[in-house]
């Protein structure tokens, strides 16, 4: 260590401290960590700002230098799922003003697009009024040629005096005839349109508008096992182990207490991977018997979860959507428990089939872009829930066992808001930023869910509407 007189000291070039971590502003993050239990806050400063070693900060606190450890590990993982939260109601503070100036901006062009609409049905009407018309000149023209066949055969039952008022009658309803005597009959008879007449463009809006139902395919999660280096989250918990003598589960706190236990039972009610278990413990124990390293420590390690989405729209009306449809999602958990190559290891698997239920506000919906809304339910039904359990003693794997637990159903509520891009009139592609809160099942089985209940995901897919 290099001293340094202080009259010096402000002449040294000092390296810049950083201004923010992991995007967050440095003082939010000071804020966030006065708002840890003040036991995980202290061992956290005391670690992180300034450097001690567990040994030093156990000596300080008066407390077990693995107690100081856990509660560090608990520190980070609490700083870490507050500074999540952080990021989601930053995100939706932004998206706010912008759903707002867009839902503004949809009003505008919505009023700017009922003239445009009224003044296109008005060119139908005089375009159907002038085919109409036409058809009248047509009718005048036949009936003023073939007058005189009439007048020849209705000479014998019609006075002179009745000929001569349907003449005049005839020839005044040909005035409305243009006087361009260039022009033959069959010319007058086949009237002229312009084809953009014919068939009169519509707004997208429109078109969209009369979309009455879509299917869209959406993909949820993390890319590969990006999350497998994340650090295990460490519980000071007992362990509940299923034993033949006596028939209900025996519960434990240290190794040593657990590997007494094994110890005791008669070889010929022992097997093999009892057995197995009991040397487990027993070298566990041996470390530090009768001291905090002595408990059982239970690390987990939650992977993001991964789904598919199948959905079903219908369009209710201008504003207001129905969506259903079926879900896939896949849960991974490991497990571990034991330390220098004496480890008991568990990977739990739990494949989730669900039914949603959400009601859709478009906010915006304007050219090839598009802005809504989403509130809705979930239930998920647990299909395959395999448990898989590796032994290890000494660091070579001795056993291994496969079960199944027993996974709960899942309920949950969820918000967000979707933007969608279109390729074209039916097809698009979308992004839903979303917030899931996943309501307590009542269980011990523990999930990424069990420990992240409030959970941001970010589905992207594909939408067909037709």
């Amino acid at each position: 260590m290099t001293f340094v007189p202080l009259e010096e000291a402000e002449h040294l070039q000092m390296s810049e401290v950083e201004s923010e971590v992991r995007g967050v502003p440095l003082e939010d993050v000071m804020q966030l960590v006065d708002r840890l239990p003040e036991g995980y806050g202290q061992v956290f400063r005391l670690s992180v700002f300034e450097g001690m070693s567990h040994k030093e900060i156990a000596d300080a606190l008066g407390i077990e230098p693995h107690s100081s450890s856990s509660q560090l590990a608990r520190a980070k993982k609490m700083l870490r799922k507050m500074m999540q939260q952080y990021w989601v109601a930053t995100l939706l503070l932004l998206l706010v003003p912008i759903t707002f100036y867009l839902f503004r901006k949809r009003d505008t062009a919505l009023k700017d697009e009922e003239p445009v609409v009224a003044k296109q049905k008005e060119t139908r009407k005089e375009s159907q009024k002038d085919s109409v018309h036409l058809s009248k000149h047509r009718s005048t023209i036949i009936t003023i040629d073939s007058l005189p066949l009439q007048i020849a055969q209705a000479t014998d039952s019609v006075t002179a005096d009745t000929l001569m008022n349907m003449v005049a009658q005839e020839q005044s309803n040909t005035d409305t005839i243009p006087n361009d005597t260039s022009k033959t009959v069959r010319e007058l008879e086949t009237p002229h349109y312009d084809i953009a007449d014919l068939f009169p463009q519509k707004p997208a809006t429109v078109t969209r508008l009369q979309q009455k139902w879509s299917v869209d395919l959406a993909y949820v999660g993390g890319f590969g096992e990006q999350d497998y280096n994340r650090p295990y989250g460490f519980t000071e918990m007992p362990v509940i182990v299923p034993v033949d003598v006596p028939p209900s589960p025996v519960t434990f706190e240290n190794w040593s207490d657990y590997a007494a236990f094994l110890s005791e039972i008669p070889d010929e009610n022992s097997s093999h991977k009892r057995k197995l278990i009991m040397n487990i413990a027993l070298n566990n124990a041996a470390d530090a018997p009768g001291t905090d390293a002595d408990k059982i420590v239970r690390k987990s390690h939650h992977y993001m979860p991964v789904g598919f989405s199948l959905a079903l729209k219908y369009q209710l009306n201008r504003c207001f959507a129905l969506e259903t449809g079926l879900s896939y999602s896949r849960l991974k958990s490991e497990f571990e428990m034991g330390s220098n190559g004496n480890i008991i290891n568990e990977q739990q698997t739990i494949h989730y089939l669900g039914i949603p239920v959400k009601g859709i506000y478009n906010i915006y919906n304007r050219q090839a872009w598009s802005l809504y809304g989403s509130l809705g339910v979930t239930t998920e039904i647990p299909l395959y829930s395999p448990l898989n359990t590796s032994y290890y003693l000494h660091g070579l794997l001795e056993a291994t066992d496969k079960t199944t637990v027993h996974a709960p159903w899942q309920w949950s509520v969820g918000t967000g808001l979707g933007l969608q891009y279109n390729l074209t009139p039916s097809i698009g592609l979308f992004a839903e930023p979303s917030l899931q809160y996943y309501i307590p099942a009542g269980t011990l089985i523990e999930t990424y869910r069990t420990e992240h209940p409030l959970t941001f995901s970010l589905p992207l897919g594909i939408r067909f509407t037709w």
